[in-house]
């Protein structure tokens, strides 16, 4: 059982229900099925619907790698400078430390996939809970999905490990780290935190 107010614990330990978070912005579904705490470190699983048209920006994270498994659908993936792909059921993408990605649906139904965080980064399973929250509650921009303010996607930024490329990204990201410190010191994370992980 966890205690209350211990951030450590995600919120699907004793909530079930809130294993599984929805953008109603745009119609992404996660469901967290292991988080990084119930395998000691090792990683995080969880299951994403990504609908027609949806898909993050290209980016990199510096403390983990990922792993991309298609389930249901073909899962389209852009990995560095190689022309992106497809993943049909059963295929699966890893995804190295540092080399930009993303994933995308540019098809006309949904697609599922399983989607592995290794090892396991607390921080990127609160970036996700803050981000749908935000996105729920009419603060992101539904064509890009990214939060309308340049606070909210610092401080999300800086929580998963989430940067971009180029020299706009290295731009992005040295101003990201500046707000996302002074959102903590300002106790905007600390509500950002509190209203959508506690």
């Amino acid at each position: 059982m966890a205690t209350k107010g211990d951030r450590n614990i995600p919120p699907g330990i004793d909530r079930p229900a809130r294993r599984t978070i929805v953008n109603q912005a745009t119609g992404e579904t996660v469901t967290f099925e292991k988080y990084g705490c119930e395998t000691h470190g090792e990683f995080t699983q969880a299951q994403l619907t990504c609908k027609p048209g949806g898909g993050p920006p290209l980016h990199y994270h510096n403390s983990y790698a990922e792993r991309f498994r298609a389930v249901e659908g073909e899962l389209g993936v852009a990995l560095g400078d190689d022309p992106p792909t497809h993943l049909q059921p059963g295929e699966e993408a890893d995804i190295p430390v540092g080399v930009k990605h993303r994933f995308f649906n540019d098809g006309d139904k949904d697609v599922t996939f399983a989607g592995y965080v290794l090892p396991a980064h607390p921080g990127f399973e609160k970036s996700l809970y803050v981000l749908f929250g935000l996105a729920n509650d009419g603060f992101i921009d539904a064509q890009t999905g990214m939060p309308k303010s340049l606070v909210h996607a610092s401080v999300i930024a800086e929580l998963g490990d989430m940067s971009f490329p180029g020299l706009m990204g290295s731009v992005m990201k040295r101003v990201s780290k500046i707000l996302a410190q002074w959102a903590r010191w300002r106790g905007i994370e600390e509500e950002l935190l509190k209203k959508y992980w506690d």
